[in-house]
């Protein structure tokens, strides 16, 4: 049994950009396996499709923004083809959602998909909306733009982390360095560790056939998906960290050196 403080995260988004609505679920439900313990900070998912109840006596909107927006500590809004529909007061709903809670001084983590759109399947006026809205934002809001949903799901997995460290830095608690008794290891993620500490940097480069992983070709997909998820624990532990955009070189963080001490001792 652990406290933790419990922090409300809404996902806002249209219908087109269902795929990255789940990763951003499976993103904080990770982070809180991973993190929460050690963090003393707990994300809740908040969403419509399954915090909400059916209502009745009041517009929609309004029913959803008692029911969620006023318990939302945070929002991840995504966006690609769509604004949504709108309200009584605003463009779409999601827009509402968006603007009521920046209003109250709150947090709110808006992306942009860049993937690509094929005019003659979507809704050319909800697609100008679109447009329309992300340009009244950009004096007033730092967006981010994602061209693929592997790319959403990485970026945000950064963004929580931050968010978490200024969360984290707000709360009284006495700062602990990692150790082998408060993170468990996988033996993949021990086999990286141990390869880190050696080389300094390992890289992750996919090739025609399979992938590059330190020096080593490995065609086993049961494999892979092993190195691909000990590297993403590792990196949500903050003990490694990628060296560029492309993220083909990992390498160990002050943290991740420590925490090599401490399992090698």
């Amino acid at each position: 049994m652990f406290q933790a403080n419990c922090y409300n995260v809404m996902i806002v988004s249209p219908s087109d950009v269902q795929e990255e609505r789940e990763i951003a679920k499976k993103v904080l439900y990770r982070w809180n396996e991973i993190n929460s313990r050690f963090h003393n900070i707990v994300f809740s998912v908040l969403g419509y499709d399954t915090n909400a109840h059916a209502d009745s006596g009041q517009h929609p909107q309004e029913s959803l923004n008692h029911q969620l927006l006023e318990q939302a500590d945070l929002i991840i809004a995504i966006f690609w083809t769509k604004l949504g529909s709108p309200t009584t007061e605003y463009s779409s709903g999601s827009v509402e959602e968006i603007s009521r809670h920046i209003q109250k001084g709150k947090k709110a983590l808006i992306y942009f998909s860049k993937k690509k759109v094929e005019m003659e399947k979507i809704d050319t006026e909800q697609y100008k909306k679109l447009l329309d809205y992300k340009k009244s934002i950009q004096t007033t809001t730092f967006y981010k733009e994602v061209s693929t949903e592997d790319e959403f799901k990485h970026l945000l997995k950064d963004e929580i982390q931050l968010i978490a460290n200024e969360l984290e830095s707000t709360q009284i608690v006495v700062h602990k360095e990692p150790n082998d008794d408060k993170f468990h290891f996988s033996e993949m993620e021990l086999q990286l560790l141990k390869l880190l500490k050696q080389k300094s940097q390992i890289t992750y480069i996919k090739m025609l056939g399979g992938v590059n992983v330190a020096g080593y070709q490995i065609t086993d997909q049961r494999q892979l998906a092993e190195i691909e998820e000990a590297l993403d624990d590792l990196e949500t532990k903050d003990l490694i960290k990628p060296t560029s955009w492309k993220r083909e070189i990992f390498e160990l963080t002050a943290a991740g050196y420590r925490i090599c001490d401490q399992i090698e001792s």
